[in-house]
């Protein structure tokens, strides 16, 4: 079993539901995870999706996200 997975699945749940609504809740998750630095501003996220590399859509406008693709995302660059 991959306690790593296991251990943001249990972090998940303290932060809220599985979707991200909006940048800022985004950069929130990406900071929470390692993947940005705790300094990083919301344009990080527009970036991100800009390059097209990450798992993050857009509804309406707004920048949306799904906690587990983007911890699996990041565990997937951590490894490779």
């Amino acid at each position: 079993m991959d306690t790593t997975t296991t251990k943001h699945d249990e972090q998940d749940e303290r932060l809220g539901g599985e979707f991200l609504p909006g940048a800022d809740a985004i950069l929130k998750y990406l900071i929470h995870l390692g993947v940005l630095q705790p300094d990083a501003e919301a344009e990080a996220v527009y970036y991100l999706k800009r390059t097209k590399r990450w798992p993050i859509g857009s509804d309406g406008g707004k920048l949306i996200a799904s906690k587990s693709r983007l911890a699996r995302h990041a565990q997937k660059i951590a490894a490779g």
